[in-house]
């Protein structure tokens, strides 16, 4: 069919999308304004072996609730097989933002982006880096053998890339100038991304979203709370590497977490207020910390008004680090490695410093304020490498002018 209509979708699991569209709510704000309609397909049926679920997909959607989440001109579309995707495209061209996996499963969805001719492209305008190292421990025997599967599995849809079996990403947007730099200045990365052997075939440096935020909006600031951006530690993602902890070991982790907040409540006179992850169980969390005001969907305006941020490894951190608030990374005995190693590095990254519940509990508050403020003007690295790298230029419409421009 000539003069098929072209239409942005997004391709990725409708599970979590709830959580999705919030921590994303602004690119999405953006992209809808900008594009007649916009499709969400679900790939969940898209996979080889489809029955078989992972842990984290649900087996059946709440429609009429995800619709409450959606911008009024995205239409869902939950394809049953893959026949039914290409009855889907019988009448229309998709762009696509690629938001699925490069696991063994998801290489019959790579498959079907090639056998359609669809364009697609990656968002990743989030700050640092692609992803942080795992430790999988050897004991895990079966997760230690899932998770090199993985691996091994991205560098082979790499390959059937470059053999033509399957689509590359036409562009890969990044808000990481690190990762940039690194790639050219080294010879062998260099080459092959100059010859187009990476699995994106550009990579297009955007500010960050946070960033776009910030500039497009004048917020008006405080520094009336303490705020805790709290990680469920029994998350799927966290589960999927090292397993489930137990209720003991996640119990006194938050005992400690308490214990240590309530004390910088006390001696800098702040109220704490918790902050949970989109995707996180809100009753769960507020039976949790029961001794603090716990909130979900309301991360950014609290950071706000904070006068201390707090956190484990989340990227809303840096908001906070934008706005030069005082920022902690928590620790403790009861994490295990992938946890401390992701909340030290993301501290490192950042310019903040990191603290252990136990072993730092008896600082007072002069050394902790101390090092707070001296902290503070760490910032401006982590801001100019990995969130603006063109002052006063929105990223997000640089990115919808390019996808336009390219696609459309």
């Amino acid at each position: 069919m000539k003069n098929k209509k072209k239409y942005l979708a997004r391709i990725g699991s409708f599970s979590g999308l709830q959580a999705h569209l919030k921590a994303h709510e602004y690119t999405w704000e953006k992209l809808t304004k900008n594009f007649e309609k916009i499709f969400f397909i679900n790939d969940d049926n898209l996979k080889f072996f489809p029955s078989y679920k992972q842990e984290w997909i649900k087996k059946e959607y709440n429609y009429e609730e995800i619709y409450k989440f959606l911008p009024k001109n995205v239409v869902l579309f939950d394809p049953k097989n893959s026949k039914e995707f290409d009855q889907f495209l019988e009448d229309k061209t998709i762009i696509a933002i690629n938001s699925f996996r490069k696991l063994f499963q998801d290489i019959k969805t790579h498959y079907l982006m090639k056998k359609h001719n669809i364009k697609q492209f990656q968002i990743l305008n989030f700050g640092h880096g692609f992803g942080m190292h795992q430790h999988v421990p050897i004991k895990h025997f079966f997760k230690f053998i899932n998770w090199h599967n993985k691996l091994l599995f991205q560098k082979i849809t790499t390959l059937l890339s470059i053999l033509g079996l399957i689509s590359k990403l036409e562009i890969k947007f990044i808000s990481d100038r690190e990762v940039f730099e690194n790639i050219l200045k080294h010879p062998i990365k260099n080459f092959l991304y100059k010859k187009k052997f990476f699995f994106a075939k550009e990579l297009i440096l955007v500010n960050s979203r946070s960033y776009d935020i910030l500039l497009e909006n004048k917020f008006q600031l405080n520094e009336d709370y303490i705020v805790h951006l709290n990680a469920n530690l029994n998350y799927w993602q966290e589960k999927e590497f090292r397993g489930k902890l137990s209720k003991e070991r996640i119990s006194l982790h938050y005992y400690h977490l308490e214990k240590f907040l309530k004390k910088l409540s006390k001696e800098f006179n702040k109220e704490v207020v918790v902050c949970i992850h989109p995707g996180h169980d809100l009753e769960e969390a507020k039976n949790i910390f029961k001794d603090f005001k716990v909130v979900k969907f309301k991360t950014r305006e609290f950071i706000y008004k904070a006068f201390l941020v707090t956190n484990f490894d989340s990227s809303a951190v840096d908001d906070a680090i934008f706005l030069k608030k005082k920022a902690i990374g928590f620790i403790s005995d009861f994490m295990t490695k992938n946890e401390i190693t992701h909340t030290k590095k993301k501290a490192s990254i950042c310019g903040y410093m990191t603290l252990n519940t136990q072993e730092d509990f008896l600082l007072n508050k002069e050394e902790i304020l101390s090092k707070l403020n001296e902290n503070i003007i760490n910032y401006e690295k982590n801001i100019s490498y990995h969130h603006c790298f063109e002052p006063n230029v929105n990223g997000t419409d640089k990115m919808i002018k390019i996808i336009k421009e390219r696609f459309f």
